[in-house]
């Protein structure tokens, strides 16, 4: 089974990795599992911890590939719509929290008051589509 690649990373200078290597007497190897959170040791937290707050390290969160967009139309009303790679469509009404989910060019689900915390879920549906 295939590690699941860190979504996270801290992020310093080639440098500043070299210096936590040798400030920890560890591997470079080492240093690349902890700024990946690929390992959570004491050791892999007191790199993290130096990384970030003395080498000006900041952790990079990877994120999916859809886009989002936000406009507001000629009428007022602001909509966010989310383009995923598999042709699907999100579009969701910021005024009137009415939503919908459109598939070559036909609409697939309808939603009403769409809470923030739904949009997780639709957004699974939509990517799922083929």
């Amino acid at each position: 089974m295939a590690k699941k690649k860190s979504v996270r990373t801290i992020k310093v200078s080639k440098e500043s990795k070299a210096k936590l290597a040798k400030l920890f007497s560890c591997t470079d190897r080492m240093v690349y599992k902890a700024l990946c959170f690929e390992s959570q040791t004491l050791l892999a937290r007191k790199i993290q911890y130096v990384a970030r707050k003395e080498m000006g390290g900041w952790v990079e969160a990877a994120v999916p590939e859809d886009e989002i967009f936000y406009d507001t139309m000629d009428g007022g009303e602001r909509l966010m719509r989310q383009y995923f790679n598999n042709g699907a469509v999100l579009e969701v009404s910021m005024t009137t929290g009415e939503g919908v989910v459109m598939f070559k060019g036909s609409p697939k689900h309808h939603y009403s008051e769409v809470l923030v915390s739904d949009i997780p879920t639709i957004q699974d549906y939509a990517r799922q589509l083929r």
